[in-house]
């Protein structure tokens, strides 16, 4: 299990002129991989692969080549966690694949670390993208690892580098619970139901349940047209793709179930966003401490006046909030 969080030699790199050849190969031994936890088990190979080829293109100082590793690295963890879940669901043993992926999440996040820092800042955001699915897929592991009371040596929790900054530290943080909330939403909905009665089902009225088409929308413009004329404002509509993004969610059906069955708190996506929050934060924390100076003070004034009138002392302190 130690070997698995070291990364495998990255052999040929996306720099490489005959990067296709690699590029081709994975394909066909990805092809003729049969059974989803073979498949699982090949993904998680693969992403390790491309951490591996991130690491050293990094430091060859080409940021885009980085972006499209890690898109690709943070595909395949998916695909692993993924193909997984469905073995779970035919009753396979799932340990050792979940095994390796929690396992490895931690010296993921350590590779994704220095590789920030040797890349500019329009490259972070994929950086932080990788680190998402990252946490995320450790997460999931030790879900299922719990469940079969399999945990063994994967640590149950995993800490983020320090060189990360903290505000990218939260924010990714952020978004893998709102994404395991958003797909626990999503698979208590009953699929088999149309979009009318789930409508209805979830409390709309009638009237306006019959306008939603029995099925799923198949591209995001048929939902935000469908947003617009329900009378939803244009610029907001138009915004409906990038939100469900923002959730994780990359189909215009899961978009349409979440948006009809549930309402979550959205994730501040930026460094200002994340800057308002703190200071929203450090606000309340300061009102806090205010009332509490403040109550601590009436109750030693209460105090004196009844020492001065010779009583002793009260058990216990100030009264709570």
């Amino acid at each position: 299990m130690a070997q698995e969080t070291e990364l495998p030699d990255p052999g040929l790199t996306p720099d490489s002129p005959f990067y296709f050849i690699e590029t081709i190969a994975e394909g066909i031994g990805t092809f003729f991989t049969f059974g989803d936890l073979k498949k699982a088990e090949r993904y998680a190979t693969l992403a390790a692969e491309r951490l591996a080829e991130a690491q050293v293109i990094a430091g060859k100082g080409k940021p885009e080549l980085v972006e499209k590793t890690l898109e690709r690295y943070e595909m395949q963890l998916q695909n692993s966690i993924a193909r997984a879940e469905k073995a779970q669901t035919k009753g396979e043993n799932i340990e050792q694949v979940m095994a390796r992926v929690g396992q490895a999440t931690f010296k993921h996040l350590e590779v994704l670390a220095e590789v920030a820092e040797k890349v500019p800042e329009e490259a972070k955001p994929a950086i932080e993208n990788a680190m998402k699915a990252s946490l995320k897929g450790h997460e999931k592991a030790v879900q299922a690892l719990k469940a079969r009371n399999a945990l063994g040596e994967v640590p149950e929790t995993v800490s983020m580098p320090d060189q990360i900054p903290q505000e990218v530290r939260e924010r990714v943080q952020m978004r893998v619970q709102q994404e395991l909330e958003v797909e626990k939403v999503l698979e208590g909905i009953d699929t088999s139901k149309s979009l009318r009665d789930l409508c209805i089902e979830q409390g709309g009225p009638p009237e306006a349940c019959e306008k939603f088409p029995s099925q799923v929308f198949k591209s995001f413009k048929q939902l935000e047209d469908f947003c617009t004329e329900m009378g939803g404002p244009p610029e907001v509509c138009a915004t409906v793709e990038a939100k469900c993004r923002e959730y994780g969610l990359t189909t215009p059906g899961e978009c349409t179930l979440l948006m009809m069955t549930a309402s979550v708190k959205a994730v501040p996506a930026s460094e200002e966003q994340m800057e308002e929050l703190r200071i929203q934060r450090e606000a309340e924390e300061a009102e806090a401490a205010l009332r509490k100076k403040a109550r601590d003070e009436a109750f030693e004034e209460t105090m004196e006046e009844y020492r001065r009138q010779g009583g002793g002392e009260i058990p216990g302190g100030p009264p709570e909030d």
